[in-house]
């Protein structure tokens, strides 16, 4: 590498350097803006609802499967069974359909029909994505308010060890709430886990 080069090399890496160093600048002003905090924010609302739906569902899958075995082990080896047991099993059920159904919302894997995204470039494709999840949020917001609605005719009635069927039913419209908040994250602050473009690295000395 003669004398030429290297000054080229090296004025390449200190414009380099320069720019990171602008961008990285820029960045740390941007962070502290009010949008970026609202962002910020959101993405903390969504973590904690995501870790209690979590920490919920764990929960009661493993006491619906703990059920469903004793039940069968009961039948089997005893010829009986709790007398509430299969009420409480499918009622657990619900439960779990539905706060699977908030997790699958959150990681964006819920069932979508994508004919038409194949077909648009990223841009597109992304405002797309967040004009069907406001729109799902809309929908959702509606199906928990008929699930309140619900709630109100089955006020009076009653399930398993004499429990008020509210018990069992106001996962439906807490569910769908749930699945409202988490679409309009979509919305807002695009899919969980969509990560930032972080800037260039520095050019290869030549």
């Amino acid at each position: 590498m003669d004398e030429t080069e290297a000054l080229r090399c090296i004025e390449r890496r200190a414009n380099a350097a320069k720019s990171l160093y602008i961008h990285g600048n820029s960045n740390d002003r941007h962070s502290t803006t009010p949008l970026a905090q609202g962002m910020k924010a959101l993405r903390f609302i969504d973590i904690v609802l995501t870790k209690l739906v979590d920490i919920a569902l764990v929960g009661l899958f493993g006491v619906m499967m703990g059920l469903a075995v004793l039940q069968v082990f009961l039948r089997y080896f005893f010829n009986g069974a709790i007398p509430w047991g299969d009420i409480a099993a499918r009622s657990l059920v619900i439960w779990v359909g539905l706060l699977g159904a908030v997790l699958a919302t959150r990681e964006n894997k819920h069932f979508q029909i994508d004919v038409l995204t194949r077909f648009l470039s990223p841009r597109s494709k992304l405002w797309l994505q967040r004009v069907s999840n406001l729109f799902a949020s809309v929908v959702c917001y509606f199906l928990g308010g008929a699930g309140i609605t619900m709630l109100n005719i089955d006020s009076g009635n009653k399930t398993f060890l004499d429990l008020p069927v509210l018990v069992v039913e106001v996962i439906i419209p807490a569910g769908f709430y749930l699945m409202t908040i988490q679409f309009l994250l979509r919305a807002i602050a695009g899919p969980a886990g969509e990560e930032e473009t972080s800037p260039g690295e520095l050019p290869e000395a030549g």
